[in-house]
């Protein structure tokens, strides 16, 4: 399977899955080699634990076996045994190679840390199981700046209030991993977010809702700071009165942002 092929499916599947999905040894070599280098070295999977089961490749059936370790003096052996009731008698006990017990996983969390370092984007990013969305910074615009979300279900980037479906806007160029940066762009420069009829959980309205004011906050204060170098004897309310002319005023009141623009 090609790298676009095994990117667009692994997204796909992360999507269904909202967390991580767990990749055996049998999925993987399924693809082309070179896809399963690119993917390691673009930290998009990374090794996980064993597979504490596995599925069998000693007949057609390919049943799903418990492998078993016994740990001798100098190394661990692991074994299947076959329980199909026709098969059983010539498979037997299995010993099972460790190779194919290794597994591999993608994560949410993986994949927003690689998104935010295509974007120069410097952040710690932090994740629980099953939260709905990844604040991911920020991106610069003349209007201020837009916050980047990674929404989990269905795995999209909120960039701006626009949704863009990550498997749309992540793709190998060749073997470089890169975005649609004309998306992007496009979704930062939007004056008027598009409309939508999509429902989506009140949690991740309140993460956007959430973004977006602090990269607004941020936009005073840095507003504020020239201000403030410039004009050294104005006072705060001076400055707080300019900045809500400015467009990253947002149309906010002058003293809303004195209160917020934190310097």
């Amino acid at each position: 399977m090609h790298i676009d092929q095994v990117l667009v499916l692994l997204l796909s599947s992360l999507s269904l899955k909202n967390n991580k999905v767990i990749l055996s040894w049998v999925a993987v070599n399924s693809w082309q080699k070179e896809a399963f280098k690119l993917l390691l070295d673009n930290k998009l999977l990374v090794a996980t634990h064993k597979s504490t089961n596995i599925q069998c490749q000693g007949c057609e059936k390919h049943c799903c076996v418990d492998v078993t370790p016994h740990k001798y003096p100098n190394r661990t052996l692991y074994y299947a045994l076959c329980e199909d009731q026709f098969m059983h008698e010539d498979m037997g006990r299995m010993t099972m190679p460790q190779e194919q017990l290794k597994q591999w996983k993608i994560s949410i969390k993986q994949v927003a840390q690689v998104i935010a370092g295509l974007l120069n984007i410097s952040t710690d990013i932090s994740y629980k199981a099953n939260q709905q969305s990844i604040n991911l910074g920020y991106l610069e615009s003349k209007a201020g700046r837009k916050s980047v979300i990674l929404n989990a279900e269905p795995l999209t980037l909120i960039i701006n209030q626009s949704e863009l479906p990550v498997d749309e806007v992540l793709f190998f160029d060749g073997n470089t991993l890169t975005l649609d940066r004309a998306k992007i762009d496009n979704a930062v420069k939007l004056k008027q977010p598009p409309h939508t009829k999509r429902y989506r959980p009140n949690s991740d309205k309140k993460a956007v809702a959430q973004a977006n004011k602090e990269a607004m906050y941020l936009d005073w204060h840095d507003q504020a700071i020239k201000l403030k170098k410039k004009h050294p004897h104005q006072s705060k309310t001076w400055i707080s009165q300019q900045i809500a002319k400015m467009a990253i005023g947002k149309g906010k009141s002058a003293e809303t942002i004195r209160k917020n623009m934190n310097i």
